[in-house]
């Protein structure tokens, strides 16, 4: 029973520590916001870039809440497993001061070594007395070793009751922080609800002015296929295949990406997802519907965008409509890094990865500065955040 209750207990620790790694990030994730925010509205008088920002800041709240509640959950098992702990462990020393009381009490009644003297002699040969000697020298053995079980006990229960307060003093710890944020949402909900308001006087502008942005990151899409297809065709040497026609060199390095799914550091040093892959609502007109075959990374003003692993510059682009990029050829992988101001590679370089590519671009009527990244398998987009380390 208790080696069952230990299990447990160290399985709620281990997803005790994992919550704590997550709310970790989370706050982290909100001081970023705070921050980019500020810079925003330094710039920018745009209510619905205030409302977009305030939208992020709140869903970070509302995971954080939910990593808190999952805390409070998990605290309460560990709790309840501390105190069962507890309980099992005052039984078993009940039963070991018994036992021990019982041992002392025919210790007690043998305690004549004239008494032991004699059972030993009154034995019919010597092995017989041999097995009787070896009986008196176990019987204290067990004795010492009952008298150091107890006191192992008791040290185990003090143990274990310094650690239900413990657990118990973070559980209140983490209810009044949950009450402070939930405080905090409140507040950013009714700025989001006024911002609203504000908002739909001129809903239908706003809606056509993301129409026309989603339009244009389409366009971009599409030209950034055209160079992918265009280097397939030419590995290809012209067949029409749809695949990379791999060197062995090639063939290396694309293992080597794959082997590093989750574990590729990120394109920029710092920053916050403001746009996730696939298809979404937007986050501030939830009537329409956004797609996107990449990420979009929230950063500082004149932030560094870095290679995310070794490969070669395929190709640095321009397109109407949208600042210059660098698609990273890694085997039949492919990285892009777009919105850049400045380009500090060209076509053909070999790049390590962390090596610095160009600064991101930072936009001055609104202060936002944005790295748009991609990762396509040949021409398949695949979601980024799967790749990188989280």
């Amino acid at each position: 029973m208790l080696s069952v209750i230990q299990l447990n207990a160290q399985d709620y620790q281990a997803r005790q520590k994992k919550l704590e790694a997550q709310k970790i990030t989370l706050k982290k994730e909100i001081s970023q916001i705070n921050l980019l925010i500020a810079e925003s509205k330094k710039r920018s008088k745009n209510l619905a870039d205030n409302l977009e920002d305030l939208q992020l800041k709140i869903s970070v709240r509302d995971k954080l809440i939910k990593i808190n509640n999952s805390q409070l959950n998990n605290l309460t098992n560990i709790i309840n497993n501390q105190n069962d702990r507890i309980d099992d462990l005052e039984v078993n020393l009940t039963n070991l001061k018994n036992e021990y009381e019982k041992l002392i009490y025919n210790s007690y009644k043998k305690r004549s070594t004239q008494m032991k003297l004699m059972f030993l002699f009154a034995s019919e040969n010597i092995n017989q007395a041999f097995k009787r000697f070896q009986y008196f020298k176990q019987y204290s053995k067990y004795r010492k070793k009952q008298a150091n079980r107890i006191v192992q006990v008791q040290q185990e229960i003090e143990d274990n009751v310094d650690s239900l307060v413990i657990s118990k003093s973070q559980k209140e710890k983490l209810l009044e922080e949950n009450k402070d944020i939930k405080q905090s949402l409140i507040k950013e909900k009714q700025q989001q609800d006024n911002l609203f308001k504000g908002l739909l006087k001129n809903q239908k502008d706003y809606t056509a002015q993301i129409n026309k942005k989603e339009k244009q990151a389409k366009l971009i899409d599409n030209e950034i296929q055209k160079l992918i297809r265009l280097a397939i065709t030419e590995s290809n040497k012209n067949n029409n295949s749809t695949n990379f026609a791999l060197t062995p060199e090639g063939r290396l390095i694309s293992t080597n990406f794959q082997a590093n799914r989750g574990r590729l550091p990120w394109p920029v040093k710092e920053g916050v997802i403001v746009r996730r892959f696939g298809t979404q609502p937007h986050p501030v007109v939830r009537t329409t519907t956004i797609n996107s075959n990449g990420i979009s990374i929230a950063t500082s003003p004149n932030s560094i965008a870095y290679s995310v692993f070794d490969g070669e510059v395929l190709s640095v682009y321009g397109f109407s409509g949208g600042n210059p990029g660098v698609l990273i050829r890694h085997g039949k992988y492919i990285s892009n890094y777009q919105n850049l101001s400045s380009i500090f590679v060209k076509k053909g370089d070999k790049i390590n990865a962390n090596d610095e590519i160009g600064v991101v671009f930072t936009n001055e009527s609104n202060g936002k500065t944005v790295l748009k990244f991609n990762i396509f398998n040949e021409l398949k987009p695949e979601n980024p955040t799967i790749w990188l380390d989280n």
